[in-house]
């Protein structure tokens, strides 16, 4: 048996192992969960999420064994988190690493193992989620596909785990300079803070001739990463692009002086209203005739979007604003920070560990699977089964949790919430959209559009 060598970036991985906060934490029914649909999914024995310290593994999730955690010396984990890549053994008899570890020679006689290191930082691996069992074997490659997948979920919710107690850490987002009065673009007045984000801070202004903006400014913490500032150019480069009544629109952007940390900020249309996630909050739920109505010409918005080849991918009833006006409310889709062209990989690497919204997030944008038009069709199905029920379809106290339940369960439904005043047309609706192969739910946003008007108007 070879022991398996130390890292080059020990030090490194030792202190984000630290940070992650689960330094010998019990197993978590979500971790459980992921590792359960492992096994299936490679038609494996056994399957663990484990975690290695300097010397020793422990497993956060076990399918299929016994123990709890064993040495860093006799681990199979500790040899594939030294790769950055699936480590696969065919027959470990056959490998002069494993042929006599006490592991393959004793209890749980492990003859076949495939790891993929979970990645919370580039270059650094904390542990692994691993399949095994007690036959030689091969993994197909959709199998190993599917296990790097949630391998990346996994890091995901590490990521998510230390990025949280690090922004605990960070300057707090009150304390910064931007005043009543100050001008912003040499035109626009602030006038007082509405709100504040995760990234930064939102002022109402005014200009000229009682023009009014809402003024998006970036948190000083976050000026020197650029992934957030290339999240603020990004929402810029699409709103310049689109002319849709349904989408917020942007009216300037720019950058402060250097005595305010040279800090981006937008200029957006002023809207007076409310959002959906008010909405909902306030009337428990919306009848579904009015949330069809109003999600139809959000779909509308997003529709345009989509023509230019830009996916929103963060679609939630907070983003979708019913403004008023001079009659109805009208919807505008706001909030493309994280939008961007279909592809295979997130927008930006802040996806995998700040970005986007788990309960609205197509299973395919969990994994960072590829993100086209129909994972925003999966959002807004989730946003529709929320309005017209009060309730997520897929729930969760963690992200982990919310994802395993979108991976591995049907949701109710949607009249097992709602005894009355919901359509059969409405329901297939909405669960047609929350299908888990993108090819099932509709083609495109307009045909999501056309069946929401055609169910709202059923007698």
């Amino acid at each position: 048996m070879l022991e398996a060598p130390i890292p080059a970036d020990e030090e490194q991985r030792l202190s984000l192992l630290k940070a992650c906060r689960i330094l010998y934490t019990p197993a978590e029914e979500a971790f459980d969960d992921v590792a359960r649909l492992a096994a299936d999914l490679c038609d494996a024995e056994i399957a663990l999420i484990t975690l290695v310290d300097s010397d020793y593994q422990w497993f956060k999730a076990r399918v299929g064994v016994e123990q709890t955690g064993t040495s860093r010396d006799l681990s199979f984990c500790g040899h594939c988190i030294n790769h950055r890549d699936a480590l696969i053994v065919e027959d470990t008899l056959l490998d002069p690493r494993f042929a006599d570890n006490p592991l393959v020679t004793g209890d749980p006689h492990i003859r076949f193992y495939a790891g993929v290191p979970l990645l919370v930082q580039e270059g650094s691996s904390v542990g692994a989620l691993s399949v095994a069992g007690r036959a030689p074997r091969s993994i197909t490659p959709r199998q190993l596909d599917a296990l790097k997948r949630l391998a990346a979920q996994i890091s995901r919710e590490l990521r998510l785990r230390r990025d949280l107690e690090h922004r605990n850490s960070t300057v707090p987002p009150s304390a910064h300079s931007l005043s009543v009065g100050a001008v912003v673009g040499g035109h626009w007045r602030i006038v007082r803070e509405l709100g504040q984000g995760r990234f930064g801070w939102v002022f109402e202004a005014e200009g000229a001739g009682d023009e009014r903006a809402a003024i998006k400014v970036l948190q000083p913490q976050w000026r020197t990463n650029e992934e957030v500032v290339e999240r603020f150019a990004r929402e810029a480069r699409v709103l310049m692009r689109l002319t849709s009544p349904h989408v917020g629109k942007l009216l300037d952007v720019g950058n402060f002086d250097a005595g305010h940390a040279e800090l981006p900020y937008l200029v957006l249309e002023y809207l007076e209203g409310t959002d959906l996630e008010r909405m909902i909050e306030a009337r428990g739920r919306i009848p579904f005739r009015e949330a069809f109505h109003w999600c139809a010409a959000a779909c509308e918005g997003v529709a345009e979007a989509h023509d230019l080849g830009v996916v929103h991918r963060d679609l939630k009833p907070s983003n979708v604003f019913l403004a008023e006006g001079a009659g109805d409310p009208v919807p505008k889709v706001i909030d493309f920070g994280i939008a961007g062209e279909p592809s295979t990989t997130a927008s930006v690497k802040l996806t995998a560990g700040l970005l986007g919204s788990p309960a609205y997030m197509s299973p395919e944008q969990m994994v960072g699977g590829e993100v086209g038009a129909r994972s925003d069709i999966w959002s807004m199905g989730a946003l529709l089964y929320e309005a017209a029920t009060g309730r997520l379809p897929f729930d969760g106290a963690t992200e982990l949790q919310i994802f395993a339940a979108a991976m591995t369960r049907p949701p109710l439904p949607p009249r097992a919430h709602v005894k009355e005043g919901l359509s059969q047309g409405a329901e297939t609706t909405i669960l047609r959209c929350l299908r888990k192969q993108p090819g099932e739910r509709y083609g495109s946003m307009r045909a999501l559009a056309d069946a929401l008007r055609v169910a709202a108007a059923e007698g």
